[in-house]
């Protein structure tokens, strides 16, 4: 049961320094727009392996006019007590991202794999299903990193081969061996990354069979060649495959400046189980239903694989969702047993959560008294 026992922040966003300590599960932070409630969540998803939940640059997370920002926090696990902590050392221009383990500074977000996972919604992914693919993508790989705790290495080594292979497409085309070696790369990291998925993909399909409180039930899927070939060939010979088309490809990806085929442009899908209703054809808040759903299903999933539950970083959670789907989520997160954080502008639509939740109200990177 991991929960959040202590979180301190230091020229973190809009917060100069705050050290919270909180006496509950369930946390309600209330307050207006631009108060800081987003960062706070932002602050404890930077506790997991990945760049947060809004994916932003180094350079962006630190209080307006400081060099350097940093996070940390006391968690309770079923069996331990961890001190997790991250923010950067060095000068404004070349800031490098340090972490640190129970009071030791590791070398990478490696070590964290297997503390701590969390899993977040946020109003910008209350339409995530009808936008672009890449949105959806990082959420799929978010929900894989809970289970799959290697997966953002393998992700960042595709990543890493495929940026060198475009530069050298543009740049020195006829080193055929150099490019050779850095296709196998992103074909050997692009079986992984694809394997995970699917797998995830599948997990995620039988614990969402069935709809949780009057969240839909849904099918998940993966959209990616890759995926589709391990169905039918063992591993290598996808890599053999994909390291042969990646060949054939340097043409034409030469001249478009990019990577024309890979995991990169595969896609996750959502449908309703029950009317067969795409997610990206479904209103905003049936999207919010189906992508509120497929969360609880993740987490149900996370507990089972890693005997604890993910924390969930709810970011306004209500908006767009009808009155028996609120009450829904209300009841439903009185029994999650980890640190569950939700927000919202106004503490009136959290109601039912009073006897069991711990209320706090921000404003200005800062918690109001109580009473206030």
């Amino acid at each position: 049961m991991p929960r959040l026992l202590k979180l301190t922040l230091s020229n973190f966003r809009n917060y100069e320094r705050l050290v919270w300590s909180p006496d509950a599960n369930l946390l309600v932070l209330t307050g207006e727009n631009g108060s800081g409630k987003t960062n706070l969540l932002e602050a404890v998803s930077l506790l997991s392996p990945g760049r947060g939940l809004r994916a932003a640059p180094l350079t962006q997370f630190g209080r307006m006019g400081a060099t350097n920002w940093g996070v940390s926090a006391r968690i309770k696990t079923e069996d331990e007590f961890l001190e997790l902590g991250t923010g950067t050392q060095g000068g404004q221009e070349r800031p490098r991202r340090v972490f640190l383990l129970n009071g030791r500074q590791i070398r990478g977000q490696e070590a964290w794999e297997d503390t701590l996972a969390t899993v977040w919604i946020t109003p910008q992914m209350d339409r995530l299903f009808s936008e672009g693919t890449s949105g959806r993508r990082r959420f799929l790989d978010r929900l894989v990193m809970a289970v799959t705790p290697h997966h953002a290495r393998e992700l960042a080594a595709y990543d890493r081969a495929m940026t060198q292979r475009n530069r050298l497409l543009q740049t020195r085309f006829s080193e055929h061996s150099w490019l050779s070696g850095l296709e196998a790369s992103m074909a050997r990291h692009a079986v992984a990354v694809a394997a995970a998925r699917q797998e995830t993909v599948r997990q995620i399909c039988h614990y969402a069979q069935n709809g949780l409180g009057a969240f839909p039930a849904a099918i998940a899927m993966l959209q990616c060649a890759i995926a589709q070939k391990l169905e039918t060939s063992p591993a290598l010979a996808v890599e053999d495959w994909l390291r042969e088309k990646l060949a054939d490809l340097r043409e034409d990806d030469a001249t478009r400046g990019r990577a024309t085929f890979g995991t990169h442009r595969s896609d996750f899908l959502l449908e309703d189980l029950t009317s067969r209703q795409p997610a990206a054809l479904a209103s905003t808040g049936q999207q919010k239903s189906l992508l509120i759903g497929v969360v609880l299903a993740h987490a149900r999933l996370v507990t089972d694989y890693r005997g604890q539950p993910p924390i969930l970083l709810l970011d306004e959670p209500l908006v767009h969702l009808d009155a028996a789907r609120r009450a829904s989520l209300l009841e439903i997160v009185q029994d999650f047993r980890t640190t569950v954080l939700l927000t919202g502008t106004d503490q009136a639509p959290f109601a039912p959560l009073k006897q069991s939740a711990q209320f706090e109200t921000l404003k200005n990177g800062a918690f109001l008294p109580s009473g206030s």
